[in-house]
Formats: structure tokens, sequence, C-alpha cells
């Protein structure tokens, strides 16, 4: 045996503070995999969340962390149940990294080798697996992983993986100091219809501002949050509205009662300034990462670009003035976006078990996105990213 490997000890914690001081790479890898994204899943109905810990058995020190996320029946949005990639509904799912968003990372700090980093990813996947075999699942799935990750975690000697497309995640890099050179260095195509949009929202008689999130304005943008819900087919109170805007503000690090300048609301305002439409955004390390929109369909509002003002427009001029470097607008609604200047980045959903185990086999019915699934390897041939 070679004394030189680093001794790793894996561990489990059934919480994870909102800070320390040995972790603070956990928020480096980007928002839907950061500490406060992750806190802020802890305590969901019909998931029980817990997290595994290596640490360098020497130094104590926390070298690398796997969330993982138990429910029977899985999630009730079929964007992260098990059900929309195999054909069936496993009795227990163990989904593991970041239960919900569009970009799961593997959370492994910094400073260690290329042999230390694989020995302390196969020593947290095989505890991984012991925890997911007591539950009653034959193998986990790690959900939105860049193609990169899901290659490291399927070169892991000693495990089983499959890994299917899942949706990609789209994303509008910033061009140019301000939002007029953003728009003049997109392709020819994508500018004209940007000026498009614009000149036909201005010509409809709105407006629109970003301003820092406020808690005393979360009623007046429920009502818009349940109208577009209800386009969707789904069901939710105002009630429900408030509760999640409030975790959105909680999430962006805003104390209870008070605002967050890292939580953002772009309004889209009429002729007599009522909020005709908006979007929620964070902001997390140099991207704003896009996370509701409302919009008020009952007063004849929504058919003259609301939406991409609110959830595309208005956030790129309010990252161009703080000087990011992307805004980040989740999923579907492909075609759209990328018209508009997104790129696509492709992402994968891996399942992995013992070599010894057979793994599931993916029968992914996508079918439910409409024209969305066309985008599910990434961008197509047939609309380009810029």
């Amino acid at each position: 045996m070679d004394d030189t490997l680093t001794p790793f000890v894996v561990g489990e914690r059934s919480h994870l503070g909102p800070a320390g001081t040995d972790e603070s790479w956990l928020d480096e890898g980007g928002f839907y995999s950061s500490r406060r994204w992750t806190v802020s899943q802890e305590g969901d109905r019909g998931f029980d969340t817990a997290y595994l810990v290596g640490q360098d058995g020497a130094s104590g020190r926390t070298g690398g962390l796997v969330p993982f996320h138990t429910a029977s029946g899985g999630d009730s949005n079929p964007l992260y149940n098990e059900t929309t990639l195999l054909g069936y509904t496993p009795d227990v799912q163990v989904l593991a990294g970041s239960r919900t968003g569009y970009d799961n990372r593997l959370l492994i700090g910094p400073g260690l080798s290329e042999g230390d980093r694989g020995r302390l990813l196969a020593a947290l996947c095989d505890r991984l697996l012991d925890r997911a075999e007591e539950r009653g699942a034959g193998h986990v799935s790690w959900w939105y992983l860049p193609e990169d990750e899901a290659h490291a975690l399927a070169a892991l000697p000693g495990f089983a993986t499959v890994a299917t497309p899942c949706l990609p995640t789209a994303v509008v890099r910033l061009r140019g100091a301000d939002f007029a050179e953003h728009v003049a260095a997109l392709p020819g195509s994508r500018r004209s219809l940007v000026r498009r949009d614009l000149k036909r929202l201005a010509a409809a008689g709105y407006r629109s501002r970003s301003v820092a999130a406020d808690p005393a304005d979360l009623e007046r943008y429920a009502p818009l949050v349940v109208q577009v819900q209800a386009r969707h087919g789904e069901e939710l109170s105002e009630e429900g509205a408030i509760r999640y805007l409030r975790r959105c503000l909680s999430i962006g690090g805003g104390a209870e009662g008070a605002a967050s300048e890292d939580v953002v609301i772009t309004e889209v305002l009429d002729a007599e300034d009522r909020p005709a439409a908006f979007a929620l955004g964070i902001v997390h390390g140099r991207t704003l990462h896009m996370r509701v929109f409302g919009c008020d369909y009952a007063a004849g509002h929504g058919a003259s670009g609301e939406y991409f003002e609110a959830t595309v427009y208005g956030p790129l001029r309010l990252a161009l003035e703080r000087g990011l470097d992307a805004v980040h607008l989740g999923v579907t609604s492909y075609r759209a976006k990328s018209l508009r200047g997104a790129e696509l980045r492709a992402r994968r959903t891996l399942f992995m078990s013992r070599s010894d185990r057979r793994l599931p086999v993916p029968a992914p019915d996508w079918g439910f996105l409409g024209d969305d699934e066309r985008f599910l390897a990434g961008a197509s041939s047939e609309v380009l990213p810029c």
C-alpha cells in the first residue's frame, strides 16, 4: 500500500449550515449547487435530505460533499422525476447533488490531486449507494450534469453508469458595455428580432424597471404568478405564490422583512404604471439566475412582448449595469430564447449503481415538452447558439 495516499473519511450530516469556514468552495460551483440553494431544499415535503461529507483523515478538512434526497414516488415535477426517464415509477428514488434547478455539480474542494479527487469521489459514491440500498433503491440518479462531470462519474472504477440527455440550460452571455452594445453584437437575425421586440413593447405603452425585491411588494406580484401557473395547467393559491416568493428572497440572503440586493425584480409597467408583468432573479457570483415570471393576463396584458422584457431584456440591462457576465434563463422555450441570444448548454442525467447490479434502462418520454423536446441533446442545427 502506498503510504502517501491521503486517507479520506466519509461521514454524514442531516443539515448543512448556512455558512462554513472550511467550505467556502461550496458556493463556487454554481448557484444550483451552492450552499444557500441546497439548504433551501431541506424539509421539502415528501423528501428526506442528507449529506455525505468526505474529509481528509489527517487534517479533518472537508474535501467533498454529496447532498442526496430520498422520496417515495419522486418529485411531482416531471423535470426531476425518474418516471420521465425510465417509463415507470421506482418505489424509491434517490437523487444525488442538486435536487432542483438545472445545473448540478460535483462538490469537490480545490487543491486535490487528480488521484485524490478520484478516490474521494469514489468513496463518496460508495457510501451513497450504501445509503440508497438501505432506503430500498438499487440505483441513484444525478440530474442536470454538465457533460464533463457526467464523464467524471462514469470513469470511476467499481460502478455501473448510464447517461441520458436531459433538458439543456439556456444562458445569455453579456456582450459590450451596455445594452445597446450587447444588442449590436448579436448576429444579424437575432439583432433584428430583439429590436422588433423592443419597438413593439414601446408602441404598446409599456416600460420596465429593475429594483431590489421588497417583501412589502410580494402580495401584489402573487396574483400574476397564479395566472401564469394556471396557463400551464397548475393550481397555485396566492398564499402559495407569496410563500414561494418569500423563499426566493430568503435564498438570496434577505432577512425577514428586509430587501436583498441579490434578489431583483424586473417590472413591466403599463401606461398607468401598474405592473403588467414581472420576473424575479437571484444574483450568484457573476450570474443572474431568473426564477419566477408573472403576468396579468386578466387585464389584457401578455401580447406585446412583456415576457421577454421581464425575463430577458430587463435582466440583461441590470446585469450589464452591475458588471455581471451572464443571465441564466433556465429550461424550456428554447427556440424563443435562442433567437434572442441564448446559448443552450447540454446536460445529462446519469444513473449509477454497483457494478454487480443491473442498471435501469432509460426510456425517456419528454413528449409533454412539445417543441422543446427537439433540444434535449443541446443546441440543434436549426436553432444555433450565438
